[in-house]
């Protein structure tokens, strides 16, 4: 009897934690769009970050990555180009880019980012740079940047993203 009621506790623990797990997002590829600009996305472009739309096949490549588990911190993600693999969005001279990863602490400061519910009424995404707190993803003119938060509606809506399905695969 005392074998059936813990065989039935494990069996409760299990179905538990299938119907109440949060889904993992660790290396599956995603694309980010924009709040405020609907059907413009992140993406690389000459190894720049901008928010633009995804017209071409290559687009569309430029605004998918996978979400690594984080070069400095495992709580935070990197995220790595689908199309150019090992290079990461990174933040330098708080510019966004895409770089190759040289290995060095420097460059896995700068391309971890944490992420946080996103600062436009909790909904979405808002990256968070793990070395530069409280500065965080943005896009200005179709640009990305880092930059710290002035508290705006303007500023929490450039700063502000969905995650989407992948637009390439």
């Amino acid at each position: 009897m005392k074998r059936i009621i813990l065989g039935l506790m494990s069996l409760s623990t299990f179905l538990t934690s299938i119907l109440f797990a949060q889904p993992s997002f660790a290396n599956d590829p995603f694309s980010y769009e924009s709040l405020n600009f609907p059907n413009r996305y992140i993406r690389h472009r000459n190894f720049n970050g901008y928010l633009e739309p995804t017209n071409s096949a290559l687009d569309r490549k430029d605004a998918t990555f996978k979400e690594d588990s984080g070069l400095a911190d495992s709580n935070c993600t990197s995220f790595q180009s689908l199309n150019f693999p090992g290079r990461y969005l990174r933040h330098q001279n708080l510019r966004i880019v895409l770089s190759l990863n040289d290995g060095s602490n420097l460059f896995k400061k700068d391309a971890t980012f944490c992420l946080r519910d996103g600062l436009y009424g909790q909904t979405g995404i808002s990256f968070e740079s793990y070395n530069f707190r409280g500065h965080f993803i943005r896009h200005k003119n179709f640009e990305l940047w880092i930059d710290p938060s002035d508290g705006s509606d303007l500023f929490r809506k450039d700063a502000t993203f969905y995650r989407s399905t992948p637009l390439w695969r």
